[in-house]
């Protein structure tokens, strides 16, 4: 795939409730599974597929984009060459309904995409938690000469259908019609991911500036009869976060050894920001059962069932479960944490009781004391 360019798009979170977790970042750039950020895993795909140009379009607060990717050597990337790219993103929304992909990103980012003198474009969303290759789609786009391969699930009931969620009809390979959730006649689900040639996508540009319609899935499905549409089944562990429910499920798996390994323990490693830490160091005290732990934290209370970030640190006594605690929390002695998601640098003093639900986790914004 050297004549390919990733764009990595973005997801317009401020509008979900994950407000409360994207004050200082996009979503993208949020915390996930003890040390990675969301956007880790699609770039790290790209890499992985043999993808060495990528733009990683970024939100209003694209300072979290541009501190988390730094020079992009983590990922094998520069930014100094160009294999890496921070491009300006937009507001992806209209009026009654969220824009699935935003042609005025990509409009906005015309010139970056002039430059790129290969034939392939990959599109994929910057929060979904997968490891995946981008080979096997694209084994079908070039076998079939496709102008465009969409990624989807069969029968996902687990993904989370949004309004303006897309399902394909198929005809063998081929896509035959495009349809909203409420008028899907199909459980083949497009998860946000999709190749296309560079011509075409520039002539969906040049279409939408003289039509005036902004999203590029609407364009897609009106033009099934003219483009050579085709699908590509994902399979294997896909999640996508789009709320609170959805980004508590997706760190509560990884507690799940089979969905650990499928995501971590292939040979197509999940890259992400490097930082020297002393091992976590577990007090006489201390109890770990089934949790996820970063490195440089010191611990020495009960933790049960919890995803803990780094340089966290919790006091005897303290006894957590079914929680996500990130970066730098500090927890006192005999604090009882259950069903909590606290963000980072958030301190809770001795004694203080938090307990939420599954359905309903407690969120504590960045820096919180309690």
């Amino acid at each position: 795939m050297k004549n390919t360019l990733g764009i990595l798009l973005t997801y317009p979170g401020d509008n979900s409730d994950l407000r409360e977790l994207l004050q200082h970042r996009s979503v993208g750039t949020l915390p996930f599974g003890g040390r990675y950020r969301l956007l880790d895993f699609n770039l790290s795909n790209m890499v992985n597929s043999g993808i060495g140009k990528i733009g990683v379009m970024s939100s209003s607060k694209f300072s979290s984009v541009i501190d988390h990717l730094g020079t992009g050597k983590e990922w094998m990337l520069s930014r100094k060459t160009g294999d890496l790219a921070i491009l300006k993103g937009s507001s992806s929304t209209r009026i009654g309904e969220q824009l699935k992909i935003n042609l005025r990103d990509l409009i906005d980012n015309i010139g970056y995409l002039q430059k790129f003198k290969g034939d392939t474009v990959v599109m994929a969303g910057s929060n979904l938690v997968t490891c995946y290759d981008f080979n096997e789609p694209y084994q079908i786009f070039k076998k079939n000469d496709a102008d465009i391969t969409l990624i989807y699930r069969e029968n996902e009931p687990d993904f989370h259908s949004l309004s303006n969620d897309l399902f394909l009809t198929l005809d063998g390979h081929r896509v035959v019609k495009i349809d909203r959730f409420h008028e899907r006649e199909s459980e083949n689900k497009f998860v946000d991911m999709l190749i296309i040639k560079k011509s075409v996508l520039m002539q969906i540009l040049e279409s939408a500036e003289n039509s005036g319609e902004w999203d590029m899935m609407d364009i897609i499905a009106d033009n099934l009869t003219s483009l050579k549409v085709f699908g590509a089944l994902h399979t294997g562990y896909i999640n996508r976060v789009t709320n609170v429910e959805r980004y508590y499920t997706a760190n509560m798996d990884l507690l799940d050894y089979d969905i650990l390994k499928e995501l971590f323990m292939t040979n197509r490693p999940i890259y992400t920001k490097i930082k020297d830490n002393h091992p976590t160091l577990y007090g006489d005290d201390a109890v770990m059962s089934n949790c996820i732990v970063g490195s440089g934290a010191n611990l020495d209370g009960d933790m049960d069932h919890s995803v803990v970030f780094r340089e966290v640190t919790a006091e005897e006594g303290s006894k957590i479960s079914n929680s996500i605690i990130m970066q730098k929390c500090s927890i006192g002695k005999n604090v009882k944490l259950d069903h909590v998601i606290f963000d980072k640098e958030c301190v809770i003093r001795d004694n203080a009781t938090l307990i939420g639900t599954k359905d309903d986790p407690i969120i504590l914004s960045k820096a919180t004391i309690i």
